[in-house]
């Protein structure tokens, strides 16, 4: 697969072509999701065999560090199955103000193994991180992107745990990813926890950006 388009982010752009992963223009214009009342994606999402060796591959290029983990997957629904002992393996980084997610298999699910039909990586989803799940839910179904999964924890009003994955592969060849975190009914983010690990594996301050 040929990479067309360009970031102003030299690594990003090495990391994409080193793995044969297009930009998200490449795939989805922002007006795309800008109609849909979406943010544009701030994560790549790749499947993998692999998920530790495309984790070494990537910060020889100059990504992350890579948080690397394998955890349980809390009420995953998966074409509305209830799946009661999936895991799955993850590894987030970031490429300046761009994540990168690597998923493995994983265990007790097919959402992830079933791009790996045929390849040992693929582009699996574009990852959007914005709150009013059941509005963009409504407005990505109404478009005719079905929700195959979901899943997450709700500690109302303290904690909220969302995502939910829109399949849009008919058209555009990859799922979309929403995610959806809250605490005390304020947005969530993440990147803080996976900056600060990032810095301590780099030996620099956690405010550092990279």
């Amino acid at each position: 697969m040929n990479v067309t388009a360009f970031t102003t982010d030299r690594v990003l752009d090495r990391v994409l072509d080193a793995f044969s992963i297009p930009h998200i223009e490449d795939r989805l214009p922002r007006d795309f999701f800008y109609g849909l009342g979406l943010k544009f994606p701030q994560q790549y999402a790749i499947a993998c065999r692999d998920v530790a060796a495309c984790v070494r591959r990537a910060e020889a290029l100059g990504a992350g560090p890579f948080l690397h983990a394998t955890l349980p997957a809390l009420n995953w629904i998966e074409e509305g199955e209830l799946r009661r002992d999936c895991r799955l393996e993850f590894a987030l980084g970031y490429v300046g103000d761009t994540q990168i997610e690597f998923l493995g298999p994983g265990e007790g699910t097919d959402h992830y193994s079933r791009s790996l039909a045929d390849t040992d990586i693929a582009f699996h989803h574009v990852g959007i991180y914005q709150t009013g799940m059941e509005r963009i839910s409504e407005s990505l179904e109404s478009a005719g992107y079905r929700n195959v999964v979901r899943s997450g924890i709700s500690l109302r009003p303290a904690f909220k745990i969302d995502f939910r994955y829109f399949d849009a592969r008919d058209e555009h060849g990859i799922y979309i990813e929403v995610l959806d975190f809250q605490c005390l009914s304020f947005e969530l983010s993440i990147e803080p926890l996976i900056r600060a690990y990032a810095a301590m594996k780099r030996g620099l301050s956690p405010f550092s950006r990279g």
